[in-house]
């Protein structure tokens, strides 16, 4: 008897008895294909995954060898959306390369539908680079299936933007998709309450401005377009977090601040990562070092233009990229309270780190991952001179908020902690220093 009641209430459709505003947020946790399969459940979820907000079109559901599948569902289920739902989430992961010039053509057509139902969040992820064109903006989109001689214009996809179709967009992630230009240059007007931005990976023309009155967070990694000789002006009054993973090589690398670039007041969290990508035998040496050089010049000139930065992440920073070259000192950062320094050079003399800590009065934590002690001062007389100058005078105490210092270091760079810490040491009071949590680690 009690086997009977147990089996009667294992029976019992605890699911479907949640409202129908619950299955819709589980059934978006799913992937599309997913979610369609729920249809097969009972009558009542036979139309439950048409009305969930959220559209997620992953190649990865589909073997290896179902592209055509692949093709007819994602065709079939945006099509089938009903016509009065507002996604909130349109997402769209490609991983194949296997539909060759065709890919821009499926793209396009998946994208525009997708963006015809008014999408919140968009995130468009790409495995091969050029699988996905994105060109909301643009006016006349062309073709790319036929070779370029014989592209013609495609009237049918023109103007999501200016038919306010990204008036609700909030959130747009790239990854590996070939952007059109001037996309990100009028960001603000197409885009007219966008907050984040990412970039990866995408392949653009040129990328000289990112304009957005609402834009909030913006993350731009590795991009992918002919940057030589060119200036990168972030024009984002209320941005708040920025991430940049830039490479460069002395051919494709730019100045990030220009002349009149405006200074980011907002912002709070900032990382910015270099990676040079140089190597030995390549032709035109010594232009290349001259690009390389101006390109760190801008670097450090764009410290400058983040003077309420908060938290900063700075990796892959020669003293070039840390020192202004005139003054020889580090950009005056009032409001900086944690700071991390990742594969940078402090200098021989540590002239770099002394600067940091001179021009960040308010720093609490300090932390140095695999930093260098490379590069020779600017101009040994004018290192002279200042060093007279403060010895002459009432030394000057830094960083008299400072709570921790944490070193990471590689075995054979040991000695050379001992050096920072004792360089750190000289420019504080020792009651302060006796109280600063100190941590060393080798990694």
């Amino acid at each position: 008897m009690d086997s009977i009641k147990r089996r009667r209430v294992d029976a019992v459709d605890r699911l479907g008895d949640l409202p129908d505003c619950l299955l819709h947020c589980i059934i978006s946790l799913l992937g599309s294909r997913q979610a369609r399969q729920t249809s097969v459940l009972s009558r009542r979820w036979r139309h439950l995954w048409r009305e969930v907000r959220c559209a997620v079109i992953d190649e990865r559901e589909f073997a290896d060898d179902q592209w055509e599948r692949f093709e007819d569902f994602t065709d079939h289920m945006l099509s089938s959306l009903p016509a009065a739902v507002e996604l909130d989430v349109l997402r769209l992961h490609l991983v194949s390369n296997r539909a060759g010039h065709c890919g821009d053509m499926f793209s396009d057509r998946w994208v525009r539908r997708g963006l015809q139902r008014f999408p919140a969040t968009v995130d468009i992820s790409t495995a091969h680079n050029g699988t996905v064109f994105w060109k909301p903006h643009a006016s006349i989109a062309y073709s790319y299936a036929a070779a370029p001689a014989r592209r013609q214009p495609d009237l049918s996809s023109k103007g999501l933007c200016a038919g306010g179709f990204t008036r609700r967009l909030t959130t747009l992630r790239l990854v590996g998709v070939n952007m059109a230009p001037g996309f990100v240059e009028g960001l603000g007007g197409y885009c007219p309450v966008l907050e984040d931005l990412h970039v990866e990976r995408c392949r653009m023309e040129k990328l000289h401005v990112v304009a957005s009155p609402t834009l909030k967070s913006l993350t731009v990694i590795d991009p992918h377009c002919n940057l030589a000789g060119a200036e990168l002006k972030l024009a984002a009054p209320r941005l708040a977090y920025l991430l940049l993973e830039i490479p460069y090589d002395g051919r494709d690398c730019y100045c990030v601040a220009g002349a009149a670039a405006p200074e980011l007041l907002s912002l709070a969290d900032a990382s910015i990562r270099l990676t040079d990508t140089s190597y030995g035998g390549q032709p035109n040496q010594r232009a290349r070092k001259k690009r390389k050089l101006e390109f760190l010049k801008s670097m450090c000139s764009f410290l400058a233009l983040i003077p309420n930065v908060t938290k900063l992440h700075l990796s892959g920073f020669p003293t070039t990229a840390l020192l202004q070259e005139e003054s020889e000192e580090f950009p005056m950062l009032h409001n900086l309270k944690a700071l991390l320094l990742e594969r940078c050079d402090l200098g021989v003399k540590l002239q770099a780190l002394t600067s940091i800590l001179s021009n960040t009065p308010n720093l609490e934590e300090l932390e140095l991952d695999n930093c260098t002690l490379l590069a020779p001062p600017f101009k040994k007389s004018k290192r002279k001179q200042s060093s007279k100058r403060r010895s002459s005078t009432t030394p000057v105490f830094w960083c008299k908020k400072l709570k921790s210092i944490e070193l990471k270091h590689r075995l054979e760079d040991e000695p050379h902690m001992s050096k920072i810490l004792s360089e750190i040491s000289e420019g504080m009071l020792p009651a302060q220093w006796m109280h600063i949590k100190k941590s060393m680690a080798v990694v």
